[in-house]
């Protein structure tokens, strides 16, 4: 049961008509919409369109079951929560103002333990696709818009006022409600992102929630008894969101998502957010139903994307985590691109080499200057040839959010700078934020890149703070004040893509967006995988045994390729310039492993799908005075392996064992390779099978029989 209270009026004869447009006899004013009469005596009515049936109860405005032919899901209801007038109106979550949120900070999910407001149900309207239920607390009305999908159910919202003043809204959250699971024996999880685990709901208290690190556009149930899945998806392609499920003090899940909604709601106006959907998933895949679900929904790939070879970041004045303590031109630094291509770097990121206050490279005053200290433009148009003529790739490091204040790039386009809503100017990073989705930026932007390829031949982009900035309160006409994020950095990212394609260039692209959401994938030839090192950061503070860490890993692994956008190619690194300098660890793999181990992890970066990747550094510490072996021979071996015997569109296959032998299988054209990595201290062996097994590659792994014995921090590629 849903805890509510409703005010419809004077009740007549005991019946009700909602809708007084459509009239006392209930006639449809709109060819695409029939009101949907109410009665005291009938509080349930079904409708289906195609395999879909939901069923409504008229007197509350709340769904209360979803079924297909795969599977009939009871809730309570799904319910929109409003940030308006300085509370949320249905008070179900915490109120909040986001004014001083850093970029990549997420909304904290409070939820509460109250009874709904007073809310009138304006009316139920059937539509050619699903149903239109319009509800009003106060002068806020929200209008639940419901499509119905094969074997889904989405919702989004349709906000409007009846003040006669501009309304602030702050925060909209989109709640699963009562949704009837068996709590004692239903587990949940956020495949692709972090916290990584699968969590027993019994191991919670009521209404604790679990809040997700990213904006996490999937949230799996899992019910043993009977077996039984299904997915809540958020999808918000303007403003990132929190994530969390829970139970309430019925014993019922639900799933919270609260979108860090800001603007201004104008009268006679419409704002639109979402979309929630309920997945259908029974006794089907719940991760391979999310895949598909993505390719039903329109997101996919580039056509032609660019994304292979292994990747290197590097700078000509050294590493970060040395303060830039080797200087070189660019001229210098190319002589050692030869020693990288020997190693089989295929690509190189270079941090921004543009010109840049303080020395703080991700500082830049004006990214059409390339620093005269670095080489400007003549070094960087020697480095970028050499790299052509030994086949590698050139990617500069753009940094979109903005100078400081008082440069000229600022001082010149006001406009650019997104603004507070007292009018003054957005500063993050002691930097102005841009506003990504600004005219006259996005066409520098694009005319900024372009020129950089046809004059220097630059290869692609690695983007910084690609996820967006902060809001705008004088945002582009059509957009709300925190369209500058998501949907910002996906403007961004176009305009870069734009300028590379104007420039000749079918470039890489490598927008740093850490959210594993599916919008961006269209756009980008490489996803930056920080979700996967931040798991690997939490397994490597949780205790786990050699084994379960093994196994952790590789199930994340394959939740996460099975929650992406089929064929997404992934970055999978064990540190970067961040990470090895002030985040996280701040150290470098070998500090963090040990040797041994971090040369384990690193065979299985370079042999699962995607691109392995290397810090500056990483390959010889010595080189920028850090403690550390040279480990140059080791990864020309590995990335020789991988090159070989692994084609990057073969398919990955985990196996699970109960041992510290992290095992997968790459499959594709009738070929099978069985990939073996000890990741532990200790000897261990692994049953292959019987047949031919032929070692392609080893390092410390033997075969006899159907049996591999595999020496500590061991591996090998094994063709099946």
């Amino acid at each position: 049961m849903i805890t509510f209270r409703r005010f419809l009026g004077t009740f007549l004869c005991g019946i009700l008509l909602l809708s007084l447009l459509a009239g006392c006899n209930g006639k449809e004013t709109d060819r695409n919409r029939t009101a949907i009469a109410v009665t005291e005596e009938e509080a349930f009515t079904e409708v289906t369109i195609g395999d879909m049936t939901c069923t409504l109860n008229t007197h509350t405005g709340m769904i209360t079951r979803i079924r297909s032919s795969r599977q009939t899901v009871d809730l309570g209801g799904l319910l929109i929560d409003v940030g308006y007038a300085g509370k949320m109106v249905m008070g179900q979550v915490g109120y909040q103002l986001y004014d001083d949120y850093e970029t990549w900070e997420l909304p904290t999910l409070m939820l509460k333990l109250k009874e709904l407001p007073e809310y009138t149900l304006d009316s139920i309207y059937r539509t050619d696709s699903g149903l239109e239920v319009r509800m009003t607390v106060d002068t806020l009305t929200v209008a639940y818009v419901y499509t119905f999908m094969d074997d889904a159910l989405k919702l989004t919202a349709r906000l409007s006022t009846s003040e006669e003043d501009t309304q602030l809204i702050n925060g909209v959250a989109f709640l699963a409600r009562g949704i009837d699971m068996d709590k004692d024996s239903s587990t949940f999880e956020y495949p692709g992102s972090t916290p990584g685990g699968v969590y027993a709901f019994s191991d919670n208290i009521k209404y604790r929630t679990t809040p997700t690190d990213y904006s996490s556009p999937v949230t799996c149930l899992s019910q043993s008894e009977p077996a039984c899945s299904l997915n809540v998806l958020f999808l918000d392609e303007q403003e990132k969101w929190s994530t969390s499920a829970y139970f309430d003090e019925n014993d019922k899940l639900g799933v919270a998502n609260l979108a860090a909604v800001e603007g201004y709601l104008e009268p006679g106006g419409e704002m639109v957010v979402g979309d929630l959907y309920i997945q259908l998933v029974g006794d089907q895949d719940k991760y391979a139903a999310v895949q598909d679900f993505y390719a039903e929904l329109g997101y996919a790939n580039p056509d032609d994307p660019v994304s292979d070879g292994p990747m290197y970041e590097g700078f000509p004045y050294g590493t970060m985590d040395t303060d830039y303590q080797n200087p070189h031109t660019l001229q210098e630094y190319a002589e050692q691109l030869d020693g990288l291509r020997e190693m089989g770097i295929k690509n190189v990121w270079l941090l921004p080499i543009f010109s840049s206050t303080n020395n703080n490279v991700y500082e830049p005053i004006d990214q059409s200057v390339i620093d005269p200290k670095y080489g400007g433009s003549e070094g960087a148009k020697a480095f970028i040839d050499r790299a052509h003529e030994l086949g590698m790739r050139v990617l500069f490091d753009y940094v979109p959010h903005g100078p400081r204040p008082d440069q000229p790039l600022a001082q010149e386009h006001p406009d650019w700078i997104s603004k507070k809503k007292d009018g003054s100017i957005q500063i993050e990073w002691e930097c102005v934020s841009f506003d990504y989705n600004n005219p006259g930026y996005y066409q520098y932007t694009v005319d900024l890149v372009k020129n950089q390829a046809l004059e220097l031949g630059v290869d692609g982009a690695r983007i910084d703070c690609s996820m967006g900035g902060l809001s705008n309160w004088t945002p582009v006409e059509g957009l709300r004040a925190s369209s500058s994020g998501l949907y910002g950095g996906q403007s961004i990212v176009r305009a870069i893509t734009e300028g590379f394609e104007q420039g000749g260039k079918n470039a890489l692209i490598m927008p740093e967006n850490f959210h594993p959401v599916p919008f961006y994938a269209g756009i980008t030839d490489v996803f930056y995988d920080m979700p996967l090192f931040r798991m690997m950061y939490n397994l490597n503070h949780s205790g786990a045994t050699e084994t379960e860490y093994a196994q952790e890993l590789m199930r994340w692994l394959d939740a996460e390729g099975k929650t992406s956008v089929k064929g997404q190619v992934k970055l999978r690194f064990l540190g970067n310039h961040d990470t090895v300098t002030w985040t996280f660890d701040a150290a470098r793999p070998q500090e963090v492993y040990g040797t041994e181990k971090a040369k384990a992890l690193w065979c299985v970066m370079s042999f699962i799908d995607g691109i392995p990747f290397l810090y500056q550094g990483d390959e010889d510490p010595e080189t920028y005075g850090l403690p550390g072996e040279n480990l140059e021979s080791f990864f020309q071996e590995i990335f020789r392996a991988r090159e070989e015997f692994l084609p990057a569109d073969y398919t990955t296959d985990y196996v699970a064992s109960n041992t510290p032998v992290f095992a997968f299988t790459r499959t594709g054209d009738g070929d099978r390779k069985l990939v073996l990595v000890n990741l532990s201290s200790g000897e261990q062996t692994f049953e292959i099978g019987e047949g031919e097994n032929t070692l392609l590659f080893e390092n410390g792994v033997t075969v006899s029989g159907g049996t591999a014995a595999l020496a500590p921090y061991s591996a090998a590629i094994i063709q099946k």
